[in-house]
């Protein structure tokens, strides 16, 4: 029964990296093209409402600390031998990795003729059928496709500025 318990929890393990490394590319491949395109549209700024400001803030502290808490939980399991402080630095890696990723991919910047919306670029001339719901929900059509995003963290007051031009 113990062999069995430890070939799982191995397994559970290499899962729980392979999250971690995949989220976190996704976050640094975001964090790089959101860096190009203000290269790219130097009036592009986040439209952050002030609720938004406070949680995306507070979330980027928090990835950061459970990043470095993670690997010293790890590293402290490995060294002496505790198995469940570095499963539980995986744990705690693979959430915050998952958490922020997703808030991240909603992330809006506005500019004079773009519009950023995770990592697409969007020219507002070119959208069609913009739709705000009442469930913190914005839709549209752009380039024959319809995609949607969450405005919960959003300004949308200076988004519909932007938008109406």
């Amino acid at each position: 029964m113990g062999q069995s318990n430890e070939i799982f929890l191995t397994v559970v393990s290499l899962l729980l990296i392979f999250v971690i490394l995949w989220f976190s590319y996704t976050i640094i491949n975001i964090l790089v093209t959101i860096f190009k395109c203000k290269k790219l549209d130097n009036s592009l700024t986040f439209c952050f409402n002030s609720l938004g400001k406070v949680v995306f803030s507070v979330c980027a502290i928090l990835y950061i600390g459970c990043l470095v808490g993670g690997i010293a939980a790890i590293i402290y399991g490995v060294l002496n031998n505790n198995t469940s402080f570095w499963q539980n630095g995986l744990n705690v890696m693979a959430f915050m990795s998952v958490a922020f990723g997703y808030l991240l991919s909603s992330i809006v910047l506005v500019g004079r003729k773009n519009m950023m919306v995770g990592r697409m670029m969007i020219d507002y001339r070119k959208l069609k059928k913009v739709n705000y719901s009442y469930t913190n929900k914005m839709s549209f059509v752009y380039a024959q496709q319809e995609y949607n995003f969450s405005t919960r963290f959003i300004d949308l007051t200076k988004l519909r500025k932007k938008i109406s031009k």
